[in-house]
């Protein structure tokens, strides 16, 4: 893939952190400029505002047009957005400062209306200009500067000349073909994992990917995504192979962890000659289990340039599978006892435990969203 011009990253860059400077300077003008307009016309003519406002908008002018006429020596496109971005803010003073005819009258501002259409039409055209070459280079990262470009001429004027149809051309021409491979798994300890069983499962798995993805209808990024088959029904060769590898997996047994508890409580057990109540303290011990299966494992993604076989991507995503289940005995009064322990000791000693395949589900699920969006991101230009 082709990466954009350096030179013209470094313009970009550059100028966006000018334009953000300049940016925050203006909006500091426009704010003083309103505030000292709300306060002319409140107090009416009033030399001392007005000459405040003066201050403030012959400043501003004049750093304005200062970096206008900076931004007139940059050769690309980028400087039409320093230069609008300069007009516009003073244009507005303009507006804020038409709010009293005073003042309007006193200071003869700058109307850059005029000139803003002027630009705009020639931004549009040397943005529409910049698509076409790039357009023609036909490399993916050139389509994207061409797509990016015919873009930005419509910001200027909708629809500049036939911008939408050719920012569709450069998008199409720019779509991948991304085979999306069945999950696999590394040789190391699978015989106990019986995946036999599973394969159904992440047959599902691969299609819910491919959906969620787009599939042949995706039209948020430049890419289409295929499994096996659908790829050669299409009699249409990959451009991207997505891998994804279940590595290190472990599948622990069962393990047993024991507390032992006393309660005490004190119940009534009748009354004294007194008729008060007479009180006896009752115990009891409980023998609480807590059985643990714990599994983990990394679901490796793999991406590969199926032309020239150069991997783009391998990212390993780390998953793991927690459960535990809780019961008791006990020995003793039944009425130390809290309702919380009535339940433990309810609860079966036998509890069917998840299966290995259980546990990969989840797995899976706690590491699907990342792999999806890693792979939208991927294909994207």
């Amino acid at each position: 893939m082709k990466f954009v011009n350096t030179t013209l990253l470094f313009l970009l860059f550059t100028g966006l952190a000018a334009c953000r400077s300049s940016r925050n300077s203006t909006r500091s003008d426009e704010r003083d400029l309103s505030n000292l307009i709300a306060r002319l016309n409140k107090k009416g003519a009033n030399d001392k505002v007005m000459a405040d406002i003066s201050e403030v908008y012959n400043g501003a002018l004049l750093r304005g047009r200062e970096r206008i006429s900076n931004y007139q020596f940059e050769e690309s496109p980028f400087r039409y957005d320093g230069i609008l971005t300069e007009m516009e803010a003073l244009q507005r003073m303009y507006e804020t400062i038409g709010r009293s005819a005073y003042a309007l009258r006193q200071l003869k501002p700058v109307n850059f209306a005029p000139q803003i259409r002027l630009y705009k039409d020639s931004a549009a055209a040397a943005w529409y200009s910049y698509g076409e070459t790039n357009l023609q280079r036909g490399e993916r990262s050139d389509l994207r500067e061409a797509y990016n470009a015919f873009r930005k001429a419509g910001t200027y004027i909708p629809n500049y000349r036939n911008s939408r149809t050719l920012m569709q051309e450069a998008f199409d021409r720019a779509i991948v073909h991304v085979l999306i491979n069945r999950i696999q798994y590394d040789d190391f300890g699978m015989g106990n994992w019986n995946m036999g069983f599973y394969n159904n499962r992440d047959m599902l798995w691969q299609d819910r990917i491919i959906n969620e993805l787009g599939g042949r209808s995706n039209t948020t990024v430049p890419a289409l995504f295929y499994n096996e088959y659908d790829l050669q029904r299409q009699r249409q060769a990959p451009d991207l192979v997505a891998d994804l590898v279940w590595r290190n997996l472990r599948f622990d047994q069962p393990m047993d962890q024991t507390r032992t508890v006393q309660r005490s409580r004190q119940i009534e057990i009748g009354k004294d000659t007194a008729n008060r109540p007479v009180y006896q303290t009752v115990t009891a011990t409980l023998f609480i289990t807590r059985r643990l299966l714990n599994a983990d494992g990394d679901l490796n993604l793999i991406l590969t340039d199926a032309v020239n076989r150069r991997q783009l991507v391998w990212e390993r995503y780390p998953a793991d599978f927690r459960y535990q289940y809780e019961f008791a005995r006990f020995n003793g009064d039944q009425r130390a006892l809290t309702d919380a322990d009535r339940t433990l000791i309810n609860n079966s000693q036998n509890q069917p435990l998840p299966s290995r395949e259980d546990a990969l589900q989840e797995m899976m699920q706690r590491v699907y969203h990342q792999v999806v969006s890693r792979i939208r991101s991927a294909v994207n230009w």
